[in-house]
């Protein structure tokens, strides 16, 4: 194409840059020049400052506006209805904040906030039945536990649960959800996914003996293998053990309760399993699903199960979303006289302070839809509520691999100064409470886990990389100067030496021979006991109740109804149960960011909801990066996929 047809080139010289004129422009020229650029940079500024007033007064408005619509919805509910469940993603445990990069998010979808709203629906007349549709991803292994538990006392008030999906192919653990309906529909031509249950691990040490980095990670004890990727070539005999128990007892578990629902032996649903794959009429000869049909056929059918007729008239469809709003405007509406119990979720990597805050006053920064637990403000709230004659108790939800010792000391301790002023602690474990997060149960009242919650890890790493040969073979050469002996201990540009090494190594014994006593005084066993069962080895929630790291096999809801007992009420519907800290409204949050824009670098606080897609990668990073700076930690990054 000849130049001089592109519009862009011909305004450009491409072998050579302009000359620039040596002639002096005259002074009223440049005056004039002078005052039209900053009147086009005065017009930027004010442009941009209206652009953004504009863009937080719709988002302000819209969260209001969402608000007025949800609380007009609620209570308005035709006297005959279906509520519609779309399931697509896991639901959180804590109910995020919004925020820019998501302005009109809702934040009432919680697990917490879904099961009641299906235990309201079972004794709500309204509600004929529930309609529910699947989308490319279910919920996580442990909320469907929760979540089917629930279901079960929904349809033992009569009422039908259909489920429907183009297909499932969510793995096992989105079928296992499936199963529990009393009908699973699904479109011809979709397919059923159950392949079984995968924990894998990457092993770096060759790659990393290529490159000259020498692995220097010391452990606690042989169990621990949350970083053997690094130091091993292959999985270790103890670690293939644990995990081989691990996904055994997780696979027991689904298996179980599958197989129940569908009328077979387990011995029947593994065959099934050891397939893998099915096509849409072999899923429906193997019986996998119920009903291989459109989505319009299922919607008639419930029209004509509730009215009579296939077209449906009166009939209402609403939304689940919509109906857990009522459930939630009923726990704010609590009488002053009931007793309160703190709720506080401890989700995601334990560290020593938050940093950087999320707005308001939450203990979590919320990196979408991602956590870190701040020991600095769950300690600061814990110690509130010891002095806070109000509460009468505290509910901890944990879901957390663990992080820094010291970070989980911090939150032990304030849970001692509230024991101490003669509240009940009650632990809720999710799908993961290991090493640290372990750590900050150790002296609970009672401790309630799911059959597949991940939990133990009692142990301890912590070391460094060497790069030294990295270095060498690059050709690039350190130099340096120090003051003291081991000044340069953590450098990564050399390895320990023999006296480093043994003060590592005392180290871990210290970090470790604490974190057994901690827990034998915490579950009132010998040293000699928990030493059988620590060693750095994880468990399932089963087998931890069976070994006596755990008390009892139960929901969140569960624990709500112990911490209810324990001040004398029957269950959780006699107590109010407050969040802690309280997650701050859409108009809270907008007054709070422009309170904090007059502090350098608020800016972050919007970047960092960019961040959703790389935050669990983050966050393993830090973690790690932590740990071969130096740092010392309690942590368990452990990965089960139900395929």
């Amino acid at each position: 194409m000849s130049h001089k047809n592109d519009p862009w080139l011909r305004k450009r010289q491409i072998f050579s840059m302009p000359v620039t004129s040596n002639k002096k422009k005259k002074r009223g020229m440049r005056i004039f020049s002078i005052l039209w650029l900053a009147f086009k940079k005065t017009s930027m500024v004010i442009g941009a400052a209206v652009i953004v007033s504009t863009v937080l007064s719709i988002w302000a408005l819209s969260s209001i506006v969402r608000e007025i619509d949800m609380n007009a919805e609620i209570g308005r509910f035709p006297s005959e209805m279906v509520l519609y469940l779309e399931i697509d993603g896991d639901l959180p445990d804590l109910m995020t904040e919004t925020n820019f990069s998501q302005p009109f998010a809702s934040n009432a979808k919680t697990i917490r906030n879904y099961i009641d709203a299906l235990e309201s629906a079972a004794e709500d007349n309204r509600v004929k039945g529930i309609y529910a549709i699947v989308g490319s991803e279910g919920l996580s292994v442990v909320h469907a536990q929760e979540f089917r538990r629930a279901l079960a006392k929904f349809k033992e008030s009569g009422k039908f649960a259909y489920i429907y999906a183009t297909a499932f192919d969510q793995g096992l653990s989105g079928y296992y959800l499936a199963s529990g309906f009393d009908e699973i529909w699904m479109q011809p031509m979709g397919v059923v996914m159950v392949s079984g249950i995968s924990a894998q691990m990457p092993y770096l040490r060759k790659v990393l003996d290529r490159v000259g980095v020498y692995p220097q990670i010391y452990k606690r004890k042989e169990y621990k293998g949350a970083y053997d990727m690094f130091t091993e070539s292959e999985m270790s005999k103890d670690s293939r053990r644990a995990t081989e128990a691990l996904v055994e007892d997780i696979a027991l578990a689904l298996s179980q309760d599958i197989s129940n629902d569908m009328g077979i032996t387990t011995e029947e649903f593994k065959t099934l399993i050891d397939k893998g794959l099915y096509m849409d009429n072999e899923a429906l000869e193997a019986g996998l699903i119920d009903v291989l049909d459109y989505e319009d056929v299922l919607i008639e059918k419930i029209n004509k199960q509730v009215t009579g007729d296939v077209k449906g008239d009166g009939l209402e469809y609403v939304r689940f979303d919509r109906y857990v709003g009522d459930i939630l405007k009923k726990q704010n509406n609590v009488s002053p006289n009931d007793p309160k119990i703190a709720l506080i979720y401890a989700i995601g990597a334990i560290v020593d302070s938050a940093g950087i805050r999320a707005s308001g006053s939450s203990s979590h920064i919320g990196l979408g839809m991602k956590t870190i637990v701040a020991a600095d403000e769950i300690s600061a709230a814990l110690l509130d509520i010891a002095e806070d004659e109000t509460y009468k108790g505290v509910v901890l939800r944990i879901d957390s691999p663990g992080g820094s010792p010291v970070a989980s000391e911090t939150i032990l301790r304030a849970i001692h100064k509230v024991q101490e002023a003669g509240k009940s602690v009650t632990v809720s474990m999710g799908s993961t409470a290991a090493s640290g997060g372990y750590w900050i149960a150790t002296s609970a009242d009672k401790i309630f886990v799911l059959p597949t919650t991940i939990t133990g890890s009692i142990g301890v790493l912590g070391g460094k990389f060497s790069l030294a040969q990295l270095w060498k073979t690059l050709g690039v050469h350190w130099d340096e100067v120090n003051w003291g002996k081991r000044a340069a201990m953590w450098s990564m540009n050399q390895p320990y030496n023999k006296g480093e090494i043994e003060r590592v190594n005392a180290m871990m014994d210290n970090v470790y021979i604490n974190f057994i006593a901690r827990v034998a005084k915490g579950r009132s066993m010998s040293v000699e006991e928990v030493e059988e069962i620590a060693r750095g080895r994880v468990w399932s929630g089963k087998r931890a109740v069976d070994i006596g790291l755990a008390d009892e096999i139960g929901s969140l809801n569960d624990a709500l109804d112990y911490a209810a007992s324990q001040v004398g009420e029957a269950d959780r519907h006699d107590i109010a149960v407050e969040i802690v800290p309280k997650p701050l409204t859409p108009i809270e949050q907008l007054a709070k960011f422009l309170e904090e824009q007059v502090s350098v670098g608020q800016a972050l606080h919007i970047q960092a909801g960019l961040l959703h897609s790389l935050w669990p990668q983050i966050r393993e990073s830090l973690t790690i990066q932590n740990m071969l700076s130096g740092k010392v930690v309690v942590y368990e990054p452990t990965h089960v996929f139900a395929q």
